[in-house]
């Protein structure tokens, strides 16, 4: 349960369709962490910014959740309104060459869609186990450097209440990092420019893209994709695999040996042992390169953050 005492905060009105004191650790592929004060799945935008509206007045921090595939949720959970946007954003509209997308729609689907549709461009999206939303915060990509800033003609965001539209030209796309996250802002939609290519080798592409990662990636187990970003002109996982990183172990979480920027677990790791691998990694790294590793996942929790995150 989120601590302090739920009794502290405020009872939501019932039209907004809160539920208080829900776990997170089932909305995230790491299956780890506390409860939010409060969680919603709006079923329009409406409804969406009346919580808004009702999270601001009361001072409480308002969270999105998408994918849950790039997110370490604290043990004791967090104070905020974390909403779902499944039922709000989650349309999918091809349009010539473009594709409208809600915030909501995953990744490998978009991928999938358009390939049925005899569409490339968003092949390198099938294996990334996240949504159009989280894509915009972080420019999500692969490691051979397509990522989906590269596709985006315009974003829909709701900022101060209010549904804007931002051209490609108002936000920067940088390495996992975008505008939109250090502003805070709330994705709501995003437009990406496709092109016509045939269906069987857009889906061949796909295929060879899967077969990759899952060669490579421990996608059988908890996990929340790549830890650490890449730092300019090497690789995260080459450096932890070179330092001895695929050694190290905090209770039941430990580096993956498949994939060295990769941490997993049993099913029965806390955040804590997650942050204590987390910082022993990024120790070891540091104390051999030089190089302070940056994390690419996202701390949920209250106050400031862990000392790996800062």
């Amino acid at each position: 349960m989120y601590e302090p005492s739920l009794a502290a905060l405020p009872e939501p009105p019932p039209a907004l369709g809160l539920e208080r004191d829900v776990s997170l650790a089932r909305h995230t592929y790491l299956r780890i962490g506390g409860a939010a004060a409060f969680f919603g799945t709006p079923p329009d935008i409406d409804t969406l910014v009346k919580i808004w509206a009702w999270a601001k007045s009361h001072a409480i921090p308002l969270r999105i959740i998408g994918g849950g595939s790039n997110m370490l949720v604290a043990d004791e959970g967090v104070r905020a309104v974390v909403i779902s946007l499944r039922r709000t954003c989650g349309y999918l509209d091809f349009d010539g060459p473009g594709v409208y997308a809600g915030a909501a729609v995953m990744l490998p689907a978009l991928a999938k869609a358009a390939a049925e549709r005899g569409m490339g461009g968003a092949e390198f999206l099938i294996g990334i186990p996240g949504d159009i939303g989280g894509a915009m915060q972080t420019n999500a990509g692969i490691g051979d450097g397509r990522s989906i800033g590269d596709l985006v003609t315009s974003v829909d965001i709701l900022r101060d209440g209010v549904p804007v539209t931002l051209s490609r030209e108002q936000i920067a796309f940088d390495y996992r990092h975008t505008s939109l996250r250090a502003a805070g802002e709330i994705v709501l939609a995003a437009r990406l420019a496709l092109k016509p290519r045939p269906r069987d080798e857009v889906e061949a592409e796909m295929s060879r893209l899967l077969g990759t990662r899952q060669a490579t990636q421990p996608t059988a187990e908890p996990n929340a994709g790549s830890v650490f970003r890449n730092p300019p002109g090497d690789r995260a996982g080459q450096m932890i695999e070179a330092v001895g990183g695929k050694d190290v172990a905090s209770g039941s979480a430990h580096v993956s040996s498949l994939h060295a920027n990769f941490i997993v677990h049993d099913g029965h790791a806390s955040a804590a042992e997650y942050l204590a691998v987390m910082t022993e990694v990024q120790r070891l790294v540091l104390a051999t390169y030089g190089v302070r590793l940056i994390p690419e996942i996202e701390w949920w929790g209250d106050g400031a953050p862990p000392e790996v995150f800062q």
